[in-house]
């Protein structure tokens, strides 16, 4: 006895591989597409990622050497040294 699911699958493939109208072909990639994104499953095009170079913007919003000095100050003034 075969797997009912089996015999369905083959029917769709036998039906696909029949078609010809672009437009119905079209649907099914989209029916497909929209059930990988729909299951949690990353294809390879969506692992790529652009990684934002926001190094200036990042470097501008920085300490300046005088808060980077002062701050350093306060800190080694708060440490708890032995007298």
């Amino acid at each position: 006895m075969e797997n009912p699911i089996l015999q369905a699958k083959k029917e769709l493939i036998q039906w696909i591989k029949e078609m010809d109208d672009l437009d119905e072909i079209q649907e099914l990639l989209d029916l497909k597409n929209k059930n990988i994104l729909s299951s949690g499953v990353v294809a390879e095009s969506q692992t790529e990622y652009v990684v934002k170079d926001d190094f200036d913007e990042r470097f501008a919003k920085g300490l300046t050497s005088e808060e980077s000095r002062r701050r350093t100050r306060e800190f080694i003034e708060n440490l708890p040294w032995k007298k």
